[in-house]
């Protein structure tokens, strides 16, 4: 049996982003981490997860992945600088600390008639975070995170 890589969509329902003046700052509550189910071809598959099997997923995401009893938040500091290449969008520059490791990350962000978006991606081994395996290395998650961000001012 070949390994098979799953690509999975979590939502962070519990977050605070700051920016003042140039300083941004972001607290992001890991424990807040909800599954939405399996991902296939940039297309959300809910109904593939059952109430058991997003739980039985999110114990391991919190418990094996993300270990989020020792690490319960992800904290983001740094700079935010009008971009060059996109009217009214932000070059944003800092470090991310996640599991207990901090670093470097910077991306654009656009805005779209009022609210703010970002698409970057994250690779959890330089965070130190262990690729997910079950089964025996038979099923197991991808070392890349896609995050996909919406802010509004408010």
């Amino acid at each position: 049996m070949s390994a098979v890589a799953h690509d999975l969509r979590v939502q962070l329902r519990s977050f605070e982003v700051t920016l003042d003046g140039t300083d941004v700052k972001g607290v992001f509550d890991l424990k807040s981490l909800l599954v939405e189910g399996p991902v296939e071809n940039d297309v959300l598959y809910a109904e593939r997860y059952d109430d058991g099997k997003r739980a039985e997923v999110a114990k391991a995401m919190h418990g094996q992945v993300l270990h989020t009893d020792k690490y319960p938040r992800a904290l983001f500091t740094g700079s935010a600088t009008p971009s060059a290449s996109r009217s009214g969008g932000y070059r944003v520059v800092g470090e991310l600390e996640l599991a207990g490791s901090r670093r470097p990350l910077d991306f654009e962000v656009r805005n779209e008639q009022g609210s703010y978006r970002a698409e970057f991606e994250l690779k959890p081994s330089s965070w130190g975070i262990s690729q997910y395996k079950a089964l025996f290395g038979a099923i197991k998650l991808k070392d890349i995170l896609r995050v996909e961000l919406a802010l509004t001012e408010g």
